[in-house]
């Protein structure tokens, strides 16, 4: 995430999906500066930061690879809550993040380090399309949520809690590291016809002099199976 995003392209969304790629170019320059070092203020506006993490649900028995072949309905839109990666340790709050003023995506706060942010201009988590969480690698002064998002792999379980009460758990089909340069913002934010979830921090070498990282890290995954309350 580089700690100043460019703007030089503009935002372009119809409902949830991404109808140009100037538009997705720009949502990527403020993904871009939200997964930064962590060494950029947080933008205003953004939502309330949630204190308190629920109890993680149960991961799911079956083996990964059937799993892997395992692809749920769309759940209903509901605003995530919390996101659990049980292999790296995470079990964080969710908050939401908008637009700020210029148009770029706004930065979830440094503190508290263990904060991750939904997008909320696009899909839910379990609902159709690409949802997108983001999270620091570090701050300041230690790491932050998303230190360990390189060490997940094919086949590992996320979960989200979502504010119904119901709970939408994804199998990992791949992670992957890129140069900002080459950000894949089309494959992050494109349409696609089932529910999906990306994970978004930096990675790669830390350019001082930019006081960013000069990489992305990315986990893509798809929904396997709808917990929903009782009644």
């Amino acid at each position: 995430m580089p700690a100043t995003p460019h703007r030089t392209q503009r935002l372009a969304l119809v409902g949830a999906v991404v109808a140009t790629v100037s538009g997705l170019l720009l949502i990527w320059s403020g993904i871009s500066g939200m997964i930064s070092s962590g060494r950029s203020a947080p933008a205003a506006g953004h939502s309330a930061v949630p204190t308190n993490v629920p109890r993680r649900p149960p991961s799911l028995t079956e083996p990964a690879d059937v799993l892997m072949r395992t692809f749920a309905r769309p759940m209903g839109k509901s605003v995530p809550t919390a996101v659990y990666i049980p292999r790296i340790g995470v079990a964080a709050p969710l908050m939401q993040l908008g637009l700020d003023a210029s148009g770029a995506i706004e930065n979830p706060p440094l503190n508290p380090a263990n904060i991750a942010g939904w997008y909320r201009h696009g899909p839910a988590p379990g609902q159709r399309g690409p949802a997108v969480i983001t999270g620091h690698l570090d701050t300041r002064t230690g790491p932050a949520v998303f230190a360990r998002l390189a060490a997940v792999r094919r086949g590992d379980q996320i979960q989200v809690m979502r504010s119904d009460g119901s709970v939408a758990v994804f199998v990992v089909d791949r992670r992957e590291h890129v140069a900002k340069k080459a950000f894949p913002t089309a494959r992050v934010y494109g349409k696609v016809d089932y529910p999906g979830l990306r994970l978004v921090t930096c990675g790669g070498a830390f350019d001082r002099a930019a006081h960013s990282y000069k990489g992305n890290t990315i986990v893509y995954a798809h929904l396997v199976r709808a917990y929903h309350p009782p009644g």
